[in-house]
């Protein structure tokens, strides 16, 4: 089978369900008070990441020797790097010179983890 089409079909229905819970879970919270149902729907995407943590585990287990790897490396590097660029913002925003959000932590994250994949697939010669 063609490899594009077996992660569809792997990680597809898991990532649907990711995207669809964020926005149910997006759209009720805005329009509840603050209160503790409010924290009860913004958990509504758990189970889905859950889900996802899975699927990935389940696909990483499917692949070669080699995948493994260099996920493994990948994160190792991109961990670290992220949480300390992460950091710097936030103590940052303490002291009020830099407004930090949540969105702005996800995108230096995302941006890592695809940093630490190009480099240790660069390393490995590995682009499957």
């Amino acid at each position: 089978m063609n490899r594009y089409l077996r992660n569809l079909r792997d990680m597809g229905p898991v990532n649907s369900f990711h995207v669809a819970s964020v926005i149910v879970a997006g759209a009720s919270s805005k329009r509840m008070d603050p209160d503790g149902l409010r924290i009860l729907v913004a958990m509504i995407p758990l189970p889905a990441i859950a889900w996802m943590a899975c699927a990935e585990m389940r696909r990483l287990r499917r692949g070669d020797e080699l995948r493994p790897r260099i996920e493994a490396e990948a994160m190792t590097m991109a961990f670290p790097i992220s949480f300390c660029v992460i950091v710097m913002p936030t103590f940052l925003d303490l002291f009020g010179a830099l407004k930090t959000t949540l969105p702005i932590a996800v995108l230096i994250m995302g941006a890592c983890w695809i940093g630490a994949q190009i480099r240790a697939r660069r390393h490995y010669l590995y682009w499957a």
